[in-house]
């Protein structure tokens, strides 16, 4: 079967949506910003943190540093009063921000994130700078000059509710393209042959366009390589399909479902 070249107008059409796939990424790529590494103080004792952004931080006990080897495995973080305030030029602390219990929130950040360790609590923050963290406990006559153990603490920035738009976009996209597969089986199935349909090729593109957005987004080269030449094959089947039906049209035929074939990529 001889292959007949492609026109002029269907050349400049893929050339455009080539255009359009790497300008999309390359914004993407310029707005999505690297993860922030969490902010992290060894406790008890007064540590000062750099919060370089505005928002909602989950405080996470990350490691219990013990000072005398113990028999149990069971290890209990020590008793801490926290107090976080904004160190204001030169050296002075403002406003005490209350670090509130942990709820249900930040459990689900938690996952988010991938932080590890026990939920501490969590505290927003109005202004990105320079913040001191205290335990209230070292000025307590119970604890004074008493040797405690440590807990490394990490102020983890949650995602953002674009950052969950993100996700519900990357999953939407899974589970579209992922869908054709169903789509081609149950079209085969009622044609007693192994059978293309066109929902395939629409699901394909559009389940392909999501996970390549949400791949650009997580800066993900492999899945951005997988998923770049492949929407170009899917246009071109759907721009195929449209000329044999205009083709049938003309010739006053049927036109078919699909070509008999099994999927590609």
């Amino acid at each position: 079967m001889s292959l007949r070249r492609p026109s002029l107008r269907s050349t400049l059409t893929m050339l455009l949506i080539s255009a359009g796939i790497l300008l999309g990424i390359a914004l993407i790529f310029r707005g999505a910003g690297a993860p922030v590494e969490p902010a992290r103080a060894v406790m008890p004792g007064a540590v000062d943190l750099e919060l370089s952004q505005p928002g909602r931080y989950v405080v996470l006990s990350e490691q219990v540093i013990v000072r005398r080897a113990t028999k149990s495995d069971d290890v209990v973080a020590p008793d801490l009063d926290l107090e976080l305030t904004r160190l204001v030029p030169p050296n002075i602390r403002g406003a005490e921000m209350e670090i509130q219990p942990a709820g249900w929130l930040d459990w689900a950040y938690k996952v988010l994130v991938r932080g590890r360790g026990h939920t501490f609590g969590h505290v927003h923050v109005d202004q990105p700078g320079a913040y001191r963290l205290y335990d209230r406990n070292m000025e307590k006559p119970e604890f004074r000059g008493k040797s405690r153990d440590s807990v490394v603490l990490a102020f983890t920035r949650p995602a953002s509710p674009g950052r969950l738009l993100w996700l519900l976009l990357g999953f939407g996209g899974q589970i579209t393209f992922s869908a054709r597969f169903l789509v081609q089986w149950l079209a085969s199935e009622k044609a007693g042959r192994s059978t293309i349909p066109r929902a395939f090729w629409y699901l394909s593109l559009a389940g392909g366009l999501m996970i390549l957005a949400y791949a650009a987004y997580t800066r993900d080269p492999v899945f951005i390589a997988g998923y770049s030449p492949t929407a170009l094959i899917y246009v071109r089947n759907l721009v195929l399909l449209r000329r044999e039906d205009r083709s049938s049209a003309g010739a006053g035929g049927k036109p078919p479902a699909g070509p008999a074939e099994s999927p590609g990529p």
